[in-house]
């Protein structure tokens, strides 16, 4: 059940609708539970029995957690917790991979290796409720939230579907308290859950779905675009990533609302960032704070070894996106590229940088190219693949295409609804508006929605 389809819009407004009229908390916490598991099983219903292991496996780990006797023993619980959940998502994210990699190094030395029998199928949304329920544990072992008694509240933490496949990867001190309150319906909230709702499926629809099929041409045999072609596709994907992703937090976000449940921002128009820093504060700003507070910091964070810990940081986050040579690098090249903007922020060449506004375009023009050249290693198939993709972009390429005036329209339309509707959907400025205004807005949305239905595709994270 896709977000961006008739069935799960229907599903989703039945249980709103069913929701607000039950009198009693508890009530509607079944109610989140059992459409939860209901969401999650529609797609691939044995993938539940994961998801029950994993929900009733992790409660246990964290009751033990929150009543062991000393601070050693809550330590050991948490560190076997934590190889559990990653031995999980690595037999079933990374087992391949390793096999095959581990065959091929067999294969230089001279001998003849045979692939064991490894799980090809990813469950659904494992990566994001794997980060999730570390999170969890660990701030259960820290103090900064209480272990949580109640299972139905902690299953519905588990496998909210507004945020369970593609996250945002929520906190427990942000959800928990939230499911534990019997909410009375606010109508200003329901109307911003509906307009987020329609703007992330026009994002995702329009946007992402239709820059999809220019990026799967040109990244499928890279030898044949010119350098413009090579340039203007990678911008198609750039932004095809940031809409799809940001049209899901989107709607996410809206669904949480309609049931009185705020969930975090995630996206904060990444592409004006004028650092790399900056960047991944406005990217997927939940698993970059996740990533600070459960690696960086525990690494030893700014106390020591900066650079070295923004490299692995960064080198895990790209490893945690996929099983792959390409995912390896482009983690590397972010925490390279985080490490040497660190070194130089103390510097006399980093305090002499101007501030005026020619140099924060300049460098936000540089901040987006650099992200987008290693945009080429996230969305290629192989790593040849990737370099294909540089010589193209290099001027090495003899095709004589040109980009389609499509896709430059495609382009210049999500600019255009950046600018005019960016923030918007990341605040609650909707709600200052007029009415008129609010229905034409959402009117012209819905238009746009219907006119590009035909080019839905699954969410680039739905599987992931």
């Amino acid at each position: 059940m896709l977000f961006n389809s008739i069935t799960f819009i229907l599903f989703h407004f039945c249980l709103v609708l069913i929701y607000w009229a039950l009198p009693r908390q508890s009530y509607r916490q079944v109610l989140l539970f059992v459409s939860s598991v209901i969401f999650y099983g529609w797609y691939y219903w044995p993938a539940l029995i994961l998801l029950g292991i994993s929900m009733v496996v992790n409660y246990g780990f964290s009751r033990m957690i929150g009543s062991a006797e000393s601070e050693e023993r809550a330590s050991l619980i948490l560190k076997i917790a934590i190889i559990v959940n990653l031995c999980s998502l690595g037999w079933f994210k990374y087992s391949a991979f390793i096999a095959e990699n581990v065959i091929a190094l067999l294969g230089q030395m001279g001998i003849a290796a045979k692939s064991p029998p490894v799980s090809a199928w990813l469950p659904l949304g494992i990566s994001f409720y794997t980060f999730q329920i570390i999170g969890y544990l660990v701030d259960v072992k820290r103090g900064v939230v209480k272990v949580e008694k109640n299972f139905l509240i902690f299953g519905v933490f588990k496998c909210f579907y507004a945020q369970l496949v593609a996250g945002p990867i929520v906190r427990a001190h942000e959800l928990i308290p939230q499911l534990k309150i019997r909410r009375i319906f606010n109508s200003q909230d329901f109307l911003l859950g509906i307009f987020y709702l329609i703007a992330g499926l026009a994002i995702k629809i329009c946007i992402a779905d239709t820059l999809a099929q220019f990026v799967e041409y040109g990244f499928n045999d890279p030898s044949k675009l010119s350098t413009l072609t090579a340039w203007t596709t990678l911008y198609g994907f750039a932004f095809q990533i940031l809409s799809d992703f940001w049209g899901y937090s989107t709607i996410a976000i809206g669904l949480g609302l309609m049931y009185g449940i705020v969930l975090p921002l995630n996206f904060d128009r990444p592409y004006l960032a004028t650092s790399l820093r900056e960047f991944w504060r406005r990217w997927h700003i939940t698993l970059s704070v996740w990533l600070r507070d459960y690696i960086y910091i525990p690494l030893g964070g700014n106390r020591g070894h900066t650079g070295l810990n923004l490299f692995l940081t960064m080198l895990l986050g790209g490893i945690w996106h996929g099983a792959s040579w390409n995912f390896v690098f482009w983690g590397a090249g972010h925490g390279l590229w985080l490490a040497a903007e660190r070194a130089l922020a103390g510097t006399r060449v980093g305090r002499s940088v101007p501030d005026h506004l020619l140099a924060r375009i300049l460098k936000t023009l540089l901040v987006f190219h650099g992200v987008c050249l290693l945009w080429v290693f996230f969305r290629a198939k192989t790593f040849a693949s990737a370099l294909a993709y540089f010589q193209s972009l290099f001027g090495y390429s003899t095709a004589s295409d040109s980009p389609s005036g499509n896709l430059l329209f495609v382009l210049l339309g999500f600019v255009a609804f950046t600018v005019l509707l960016g923030k918007a959907v990341i605040d609650r400025r909707f709600l200052e508006w007029r009415l008129w205004h609010q229905v034409a807005v959402c009117l012209l949305l819905l238009i746009l929605i219907l006119s590009y239905a035909d080019a839905r595709l699954d969410f680039i994270y739905f599987v992931f």
